[in-house]
């Protein structure tokens, strides 16, 4: 009896002992058996409970979200530092991410097959000019501001001189330069391929919400609800990856194949070349299209959206930026070599994209390997979420960081700085391939739009800038006034 009373009283102190020393090491809250923190957890805002969680344990924490150990970093050092290790090149594996990726494609391909096809995405962006150090970045630019011109050209037209949702447009535009920059043919207006990709994508995104139980308890795929949500979202991929293979099939036949540059041509030529069969298939084309092209159409579209609101919230800082414009354009088109004199519209953009993060709790890592760093251990086959939400909203970094203040992104000089707080495109080996290009098309988007309309809300109607949040934050519809200047 005395055994049995001195062994329990060994293992008591023992738990006793680990929890005071996860405390020390890993704060964070304490969690329910199997589902841990999920109940607690924000479904249509998870970014916003696990910002305040921060808020409370500091910037690195830890957190039980059904059966998976997840640390949260809310610091940029902390942050780089833990997503420049190889340890921590693995993506976390969830549910739904599985179902959908399996891993395939480039965002959540496994560690050989992206390091890959990363190097194939960044040759192929630099061959076409979407790249910071390319020889065709002109060619890349004028195929944007095609875009853009269309944009211009509907919104004069009599039809529009109305409050109008511009969602819509936006995401005609935004997908016709997709494809133009991936298969080298652009949309038409009138298009309905545009129409019913835009739709799956977005109901794909909506599924797809990082916080949904699913992905933390994957047993709750055998009932009914969430089985019903599964085959909705394998539905809308499909529909999707239809309508891509058409696109693809369309190329292959078209004169495009027969363009400078195209994914299918660059994708054709590794196979000439003989790489590596395992890696250069027919499904992984469709993949990897699938994954750039929705990448792309959905921060993209979403980043716009908000760039559009927030000028219209804020009608004097559309004038600086017109000022600005036509002082260093000089009446002239825009060109690459403007871009580095254009100091206050760059850091109004980046002010958007720090205020309204569209991908608030980036793409989680996993740790292959226990990291330790800086006194911290982060354990082997924990699941790491860089939260950039909280990163980008932290009042230490940001004062008063719900103001919307460009001016935080220029320094005492009056140029545009950005500092190692701002993370919109994460950090890291496997941060975003595709930084560059978002700014070239968010910077011509917004010199076009504003050397023609002055952007403003509708009368008696505030603008909601709460969002929706699924794979993207995403702004609510709602409409504007585009008037001609």
């Amino acid at each position: 009896m005395a055994t049995t009373i001195f062994i329990i009283v060994v293992i008591v102190i023992l738990l006793f002992v680990k929890i005071v020393l996860d405390k020390k090491y890993l704060p964070g809250p304490w969690n329910l058996p199997v589902i841990g923190y999920l109940h607690k957890l924000d479904p249509t805002a998870p970014y916003l409970t696990l910002t305040k969680l921060a808020q409370k344990y500091g910037p690195i924490y830890k957190i039980k979200l059904g059966t998976f150990n997840v640390v949260v970093l809310a610091d940029a050092r902390i942050l780089k530092k833990v997503l420049a290790r190889d340890e921590t090149l693995e993506r976390s594996p969830l549910y739904l991410i599985d179902t959908v990726f399996e891993g395939r494609g480039l965002a959540h391909a496994n560690i050989d097959l992206w390091k890959d096809q990363r190097k194939f995405v960044s040759n192929f962006l630099r061959a076409v000019g979407a790249a910071r150090v390319s020889p065709n970045r002109k060619t890349c630019g004028t195929l944007i501001k095609k875009h853009v011109d269309e944009f211009v050209r509907v919104l004069k037209r009599p039809a529009f001189c109305k409050p109008l949702d511009p969602s819509e447009l936006v995401t005609h535009l935004i997908s016709s330069t997709a494809n133009s920059l991936f298969l080298g043919k652009p949309f038409s207006l009138s298009d309905k391929k545009v129409t019913d990709l835009a739709r799956n994508i977005r109901a794909f995104n909506e599924l797809l919400m990082f916080g949904a139980p699913l992905n933390f308890l994957p047993f709750l795929r055998f009932l009914p609800p969430y089985k019903k949500k599964i085959t909705l979202l394998k539905e809308a991929v499909h529909r999707v990856r239809d309508i891509q293979g058409k696109l693809i099939h369309e190329c292959e036949k078209s004169t495009c194949k027969d363009s400078q540059s195209n994914l299918v041509k660059a994708f054709q030529l590794q196979i000439s070349e003989g790489k590596s069969d395992n890696i250069y298939t027919l499904d992984q084309l469709h993949r990897l299209f699938f994954d750039l092209y929705v990448a792309f159409t959905e921060t993209t579209i979403n980043s716009l959206l908000w760039i559009f609101l927030y000028l219209a919230q804020h009608v004097e800082i559309q004038n600086k930026i017109r000022q600005e414009l036509l002082w260093v354009l000089q009446g002239e088109l825009l060109d690459f070599k403007d871009f580095e004199n254009l100091h206050y519209t760059k850091a109004t953009l980046a002010e958007i994209a720090r205020i309204r993060t569209v991908v608030p709790l980036g793409v989680p890592h996993y740790a292959s390997e226990n990291i330790y760093l800086d006194g911290v251990t982060i354990p082997k086959g924990t699941m790491i979420m860089p939260l950039l939400w909280a990163i980008h909203m932290d009042p230490k970094v940001y004062k008063d960081p719900e103001e919307f203040r460009p001016e935080r992104f220029i320094d005492s000089n009056g140029k545009f700085f950005k500092p190692e707080s701002f993370l919109p495109f994460q950090s890291g080996k496997r941060m975003c391939v595709g930084e560059d290009v978002a700014n070239m098309v968010t910077t011509i988007f917004v010199a076009g739009v504003l050397q023609n309309f002055k952007i403003e809300p509708v009368d008696s109607f505030p603008l909601d800038f709460t969002g929706t949040c699924g794979a993207a934050l995403s702004p609510k519809p709602q409409k504007l006034v585009f008037t001609k200047i």
